[in-house]
């Protein structure tokens, strides 16, 4: 009797704990596709819409800062050299007899492309970080004067024009070019560049700069994209010349050959929409030179040699008498020499077919080759001596600058500037990042796709059922910490995942990346912070009209006649913030006629300004595209009640996200 007494009881207590476990699960359930919009949805956590603050985050976090170099620049005597320090925004002076360093000087703004001018009393400098260029007295080593340029700016070149002292400052971030005075110090004109115009080269009488643009664009998914060299007279700032450089990607460094007539730029070929599988044939990068001579034509050709690759080139400089280019390779850790005598004589036999074919021709470099330089981890960037006996390189993993002697191409020492970073788990998952030893063949690194952890404005072939299945636009890594699943199918739920056995085996084409190093990469990722798309003026500024009638725009409810707007359709739902994702899969009815699927994981849009094409496959040119042309049934957010003024509102609001 006493045990029925107490079997009751627990039974009741039991159900009623069983119904109400089932009840708040289902009520939790009920909820989570009530919010969501999305009536079958899977199991998911609170966090996928109530999401941690970004200050928790990896890369809104305090880091350690490097003595990493950048640009340089050599003093008309050749005595000294000028070191940029991005990431410590100092400006270094070193005294190459001794290769020691003499005085650090603070520069604010993230120094990164410097030039003398030809007296050596003033040095000049591309500041990216706050978009910048400050002139520094070199006698005190001193700032002494600065002005705001575009967004980004990563080079800097000096002359002398008709019309006075010219400036020419690619900026990276706005996809155009400032044009300044020096005295006084004013912006002339800011003219239209490629995509993220890079590195700047001038012609020694002032009459031509040269601006390599890093990044290729394409018109169509399917369509071959195209970089750029942009031809502009300093003297005016008028642009005077675009030569097309078809499949050239990545090109980060350009220079004059003044005794030939040519410019030389560094890129990468890049064969994105054939099957992500031909890398085992080595057929999607390789690494090149682009030649452009006065009368507009270019030429590509390679660097590689069939079997070995020499991934992410980007600093090239010519020597004086034009008998010789340098070109480092960021990815591969050497620097080869081009003789350009013997380039000149092939280029002078051959025929035009041949020219046109020689970037596809791998057994082609040995004609014009003449040496490999090993150097440390990671050279970008080159400097030469004006009598060209000295090269300097700039190692900037290792926070060293390599010196050679030309005549024997031997090092003569090295600058150092810090300990390398080796006790800092970051700056060693950058130095997995941008190594290509990972790569059958070493043919390219994470970084040959995703330049400074961002988007290469791609898109690729990745399942390799057949030319053009399945195209996927590439992603940005930067501000990607908590944003998992990775991938366009969200199967990844770790980076760990992402770039391990699936990346070796569909991609890389060899042995996996290491476990600790797998995890040094990882690190390095979630501290990539988003891209800034404002210029650095506006940050932490407020909304500008139109920027603030685009954001009621993307967190409306209704329309504007006041009808409900279904959740699963409101901008806000998917794109939710503080990540601006959900992280779930969703259909917004961009499959297309190749595709496997309808559902898409819902990407992040932090820094989307700068993340084009958009779409999986990146179809969408522009952010206008998507709701203009992409657009089906009002599936991708409820957009056929706007004005072409509230589409354009909402275009500027996302561009501060």
């Amino acid at each position: 009797m006493k045990l029925k007494r107490v079997l009751l009881p627990a039974s009741l207590l039991a159900l009623v704990g069983t119904g109400a476990t089932f009840g708040g699960f289902t009520g939790l359930r009920a909820h989570e596709r009530l919010r969501s919009g999305l009536p079958k949805l899977a199991l998911v956590s609170c966090t996928h819409c109530h999401q941690r603050s970004l200050k928790t985050l990896p890369w809104a976090k305090p880091r350690r800062h490097h003595d990493a170099p950048d640009g340089m620049a050599v003093s008309p005597d050749g005595k000294t050299l000028f070191i940029a320090l991005n990431d410590r925004d100092e400006v270094v002076e070193a005294d190459v007899a001794s290769l020691s360093v003499k005085r650090r000087a603070k520069v604010p703004g993230g120094p990164f492309g410097l030039a003398l001018d030809t007296a050596g009393k003033r040095l000049f400098v591309a500041c990216r970080n706050q978009d910048t260029v400050s002139v520094i007295d070199t006698a005190g080593l001193k700032v002494v004067a600065s002005i705001s340029v575009g967004i980004r700016p990563t080079d800097i070149a000096y002359c002398q024009t008709p019309s006075g002292e010219r400036l020419v400052v690619p900026n990276s971030g706005s996809n155009d070019i400032s044009v300044l005075s020096v005295l006084p110090l004013l912006e002339l004109t800011r003219s239209a560049a490629g995509r993220e115009p890079y590195a700047v080269s001038v012609s020694t009488d002032g009459r031509r700069a040269h601006i390599a643009n890093r990044m290729a664009v394409h018109d169509q998914v399917l369509s071959q994209p195209a970089s750029e060299v942009t031809v502009l007279d300093p003297s005016t700032g008028h642009i005077v010349n675009r030569v097309e450089l078809p499949s050239a990607h990545m090109a980060e460094g350009v220079t004059e050959v003044p005794a030939r007539g040519w410019v030389l730029s560094s890129m990468i070929r890049v064969r994105n929409l054939v099957p992500i599988t031909q890398v085992k044939d080595g057929w999607v990068m390789s690494t090149g030179i682009a030649i452009t001579r006065e009368d507009g034509e270019a030429t590509q050709i390679p660097l590689d040699e069939a079997n070995a690759y020499f991934s992410d080139p980007s600093g090239i400089v010519a020597s004086p008498d034009g008998k010789r280019a340098y070109v480092a390779s960021g990815g591969a850790d050497v620097v080869t020499v081009l003789d350009l005598d013997r380039l000149g004589a092939w280029l002078a036999r051959s025929g035009e077919p041949e020219r046109s074919d020689a970037i596809e021709n791998m057994a082609l470099s040995y004609r014009y080759v003449s040496a490999r330089i090993p150097t440390g981890r990671n050279p970008q960037h080159l400097a030469l001596s004006p009598d060209g006996s000295r090269l300097f390189v700039s190692e900037r993993l290792d926070d060293r600058v390599l010196v050679v002697d030309t005549s024997s191409l031997k090092p003569v020492g090295r600058i150092v500037l810090g300990n390398g970073g080796l006790d800092d788990p970051v700056r060693l998952g950058e130095r997995v990042f941008t190594n290509s030893r990972y790569t059958f063949q070493g043919q390219f690194s994470c970084r040959s796709c995703h330049p400074d952890g961002h988007v290469d404005g791609l898109s690729y072939d990745f399942d390799g059922a057949g030319v053009g299945d399945n195209l996927l636009a590439n992603r940005s890594l930067c501000g990607v910490a908590g944003t998992e699943p990775f991938k366009w199918n969200g199967k990844n739920p770790t980076l760990q995942y992402q770039d391990g056995p699936r990346f070796a085996r569909v991609l890389m084409r060899t042995d996996q990346i290491p476990e600790p190093q797998l995890d040094q990469l990882a690190t390095f990722i979630t501290h990539l912070p988003p891209t800034r798309t404002l210029p650095w003026s506006r940050v932490g500024q407020p909304l500008t009209p139109s920027e603030e009638r685009g954001r009621k725009l993307f967190f409306a409810t209704q329309r504007t006649d006041g009808t409900p707007i279904p959740v699963g359709r409101q901008c806000q739902t998917c794109h939710r913030p503080p990540l601006f994702t959900d992280r779930l899969l969703t259909s917004v009815g961009t499959r297309g006629a190749q595709d496997t699927t309808d559902v898409f994981d819902t990407p992040h849009l932090i820094g989307v300004g700068a993340m084009a094409p958009y779409l999986h496959d990146g179809r969408a040119k522009t952010l206008e595209e998507i709701w203009t042309t992409y657009q089906r049934d009002d599936l991708h957010g409820v957009s056929s009640y706007w004005s072409k003024q509230q589409l354009n509102d909402l275009v500027e609001y996302l561009k501060t996200i």
